[in-house]
C-alpha cells in the first residue's frame, strides 16, 4: 500500500498555483514545485476535483466548500476550477475520502497489528536508551 508522507501524491496533482505574497495573486505552476519548494502556499486541485490548500509546514487540508483561504485572505473557488468540476457538485459538502474508509477490514486489522508492532519497537528502544542516560 502506498501512503504520501507528508502530502498528496505527486501524481495526483492536476493543478497547481503557487500564491505570491507580495503581490497576492497566484501562479499556474507546475506540480512538481510542490515538491522541490515546499516553503509556499499552494492552491493544489488533484485528479479527484478536490481542491487543497498546502502551507509552508507541509501541511494540507481542503479548501472550504464556498471559497479558498490562503494568508487569512478569501479568493473565489471559480479561480481554481478550470475544468468547470465545481459546477457539477450535488451535495453541499465534499465527500470525505479517508484511508479507514479506503481499507477492508481484513487490511484495517493488519494496520492495526503492524502500528502495535512499532509502537512495542518503538517502547523497547525508548527504554534501552533511558538505560544509557
Amino acid at each position: 500500500m502506498w501512503i504520501c508522507e507528508g502530502g498528496i501524491m505527486l501524481d495526483r496533482m492536476k493543478y497547481v498555483w503557487r500564491f505570491n505574497p507580495e503581490t497576492q495573486e497566484f501562479d499556474d505552476v507546475l506540480p512538481l514545485m510542490v515538491r522541490n519548494d515546499p516553503g509556499a502556499y499552494y492552491v493544489i486541485r488533484d485528479g479527484f476535483g478536490d481542491l487543497w490548500v498546502h502551507d509552508p509546514w507541509g501541511r494540507e487540508c481542503h479548501a472550504n466548500f464556498e471559497y479558498v483561504e490562503v494568508c487569512g485572505m478569501t479568493f473565489d473557488r471559480e479561480q481554481f476550477d478550470p475544468d468547470g468540476v465545481d459546477g457539477q457538485r450535488t451535495t453541499e459538502e465534499p465527500p470525505t475520502r479517508s484511508l479507514y474508509y479506503s481499507l477492508t477490514p481484513e487490511e484495517l486489522d493488519d494496520l492495526r497489528a503492524e502500528m502495535r508492532r512499532d509502537g512495542q519497537l518503538m517502547k523497547e528502544r525508548l527504554a534501552v536508551l533511558g538505560k544509557k542516560f
